[in-house]
């Protein structure tokens, strides 16, 4: 479950990203102004985050979803049922803080002018495509990253194992 958890904040992070690339240097100091946090919070309802969040939230949940299933032959019907019914709609609820604090994120690096800018981008033809194509990118990506990132991540790991070795490091079992 606490894997479940992590993945799906860092999945809730990652679909809040894109407008940090706009400007990701920009800084306010101190506590957000209210104007800020309003433009964040703007800047997450334009960019449907919190929609992008319950697609994915499926897909992160299946793992625990199909071992239910399977633990409860003949039941399937009524777990699917709790998923829908209670774990989903609590996961909603359960991540409304996320969001304000993502929207904090956003007003605390980025300056009111700049918010507004971000959010002048969304209503350009380009911005709007960002988001209609995000849900396409992001399943697009996930279903990239899983075949490619395990081999990636195994070399990097042998050949740094085979550094540490190298160098006469003891490498822990397990």
């Amino acid at each position: 479950m606490k894997g479940i958890a992590a993945g799906l904040v860092g999945a809730w992070v990652m679909v809040a990203a894109p407008a940090f690339a706009q400007n990701a240097g920009a800084q306010n100091a101190g506590t957000p102004s209210p104007k800020s946090l309003e433009l964040a919070h703007k800047l997450i309802e334009k960019t449907h985050a919190g929609d992008l969040m319950q697609q994915i939230l499926p897909m992160a949940i299946d793992p625990l979803v199909q071992k239910l299933k399977i633990a409860n032959p003949g039941r399937e019907a009524d777990v699917q049922g709790l998923v829908d019914k209670r774990l989903l709609p609590d996961f909603k609820r359960a991540l409304a803080p996320v969001t304000d604090a993502i929207a904090t994120t956003y007003a605390e690096l980025f300056t009111e002018a700049e918010l507004e800018q971000v959010l002048a981008f969304y209503d350009t033809p380009a911005g709007a495509k960002l988001i209609t194509q995000m849900p396409q990118v992001m399943q697009q990506t996930m279903a990239k990253s899983k075949t490619m990132v395990p081999q990636v991540i195994g070399k990097v790991l042998n050949d740094f194992v085979a550094t540490c070795k190298g160098e006469g490091l003891t490498i822990p079992q397990g």
